[in-house]
């Protein structure tokens, strides 16, 4: 076989390897998100709103959503686009992490040594800003 017909038929079962790659993980997704559908999760419609999943009919592919208390939605199962998952909060020092205690003092010295780098870089931006004046030649 010639190199110039091997080359468009590799290149032609690599794309298909990918595509098959691509379509796989969309599946798992789709199950995944599946299985996290279920009343009382906080959910996103495809058109962006939020709300609380009261109930959904497999039957008739019905999800009733409540955006906000005494407003509820029937939409189509399939528009539910994601679960929303609680935020984390995350502690600003790693207190939590270590379990010693930071006092505020601590981390509001902290910031204003950063307020004060700040003000410094903009004082020495006005100085340069200074040549301005200068006539030019």
């Amino acid at each position: 076989m010639d190199l110039t017909l091997l080359l468009p038929l590799a290149l032609l079962v690599l794309m298909m390897v990918f595509m098959w790659r691509s379509n796989k993980k969309r599946t798992a997704q789709q199950q995944e998100l599946r299985a996290k559908i279920q009343p009382g999760v906080e959910v996103m419609t495809q058109s962006g709103i939020f709300g609380t999943l009261i109930s959904v009919d497999e039957d008739s592919n019905v999800a009733t959503v409540e955006t906000s208390p005494g407003v509820v939605l029937r939409v189509h199962k399939a528009t539910i686009a994601n679960v929303v998952e609680p935020a984390v909060e995350v502690p600003n020092d790693a207190s939590a992490l270590t379990g010693d205690a930071v006092e505020d003092s601590t981390i509001a010295d902290s910031k204003d040594v950063d307020t004060n780098a700040t003000d410094a870089h903009e004082s020495n931006a006005d100085d340069d800003n200074s040549n301005e004046d200068r006539p030019k030649a």
